[in-house]
């Protein structure tokens, strides 16, 4: 019973689904913060403004991520579904081998497409990695190794990453905010901000790289299930002619041992 109960457990789709759990969860808990950093502790209080579409990151990025859990978990289901003593019982007849054959071919082509769409957050995600080691660079050599005592100003702006102000407020009224830095408690301050968020884009990057692995289980799984449901008729009426043939092999042996032992 224990055995049979084990048989029926797909393997191949749990830990395809504990690698993109975890892929999701590292991905949206590193990428939160690190935006919120940038936002906030960099962004709105030092240079004084911000940038929406920034926040629109932070939220779709977030969203999608919770869709590719319940993504997750539908192909979970789907795969429990599709193996062992549960795919004989759920299809067993032609109309539902074929809804299965159809199910499977939905979810590979589903599977298939978002495991694209991660891979371009993965290539997306390193623009802020890229960025993070230059600022790095620049904290090192012109802030953090800053000689005491010197008189050049060394200034940071942003209009080198291509960031600028918000440049739609009305004629007369000053463009909030300020996108080059030259004091040097604010440099230091955005270089520990930085120092602090870059590490967090790499780990959300490789929670990305964990949701692409983990789709690619899916994917392998799904190929075999669809196979395995093709051919599930066949494989019960193979199963049904052994078990009599094993029966009636049985039953022929056990007539000869009771009517040897009558003579």
């Amino acid at each position: 019973m224990g055995c049979e109960r084990i048989g029926n457990v797909p393997f191949a789709s749990l830990i395809a689904t504990m690698i993109t759990f975890t892929g999701v969860g590292v991905f949206c808990g590193a990428l939160y913060r690190a935006l919120t950093l940038v936002i906030t502790n960099i962004l709105d209080e030092l240079f004084q403004f911000n940038v929406p579409w920034l926040e629109v990151i932070k939220i779709v990025f977030v969203i999608v991520a919770v869709i590719m859990g319940l993504f997750a978990i539908i192909l979970l289901v789907f795969g429990y579904l599709s193996t062992g003593a549960t795919r004989k019982n759920v299809y067993s007849g032609a109309r539902c081998i074929m809804g299965g054959r159809v199910s499977a071919a939905f979810f590979l082509i589903m599977t298939y497409l978002m495991n694209l769409a991660w891979l371009g957050i993965v290539g997306a995600c390193v623009i802020p990695i890229l960025g993070y080691i230059m600022i790095n660079s620049y904290c090192y050599e012109k802030v953090y190794n800053r000689v005491v005592g010197t008189t050049t100003v060394e200034c940071f702006s942003l209009t080198r990453f291509g960031i600028y102000r918000n440049s739609t407020t009305a004629i007369g009224i000053g463009v909030p905010g300020r996108e080059q830095l030259c004091a040097h408690t604010d440099l230091r301050l955005m270089c520990d901000k930085v120092a602090e968020a870059g590490p967090l884009f790499c780990v959300a990057c490789a929670g990305a790289a964990l949701i692409v692995l983990g789709l690619i289980h899916f994917m392998i799984a799904i190929g075999a299930n669809y196979t395995r449901i093709k051919i599930s008729k066949e494989l019960t009426e193979y199963r049904d002619a052994v078990d009599m043939e094993e029966l009636d092999l049985h039953n022929s042996r056990g007539y000869l041992d009771k009517d040897s032992s009558s003579r």
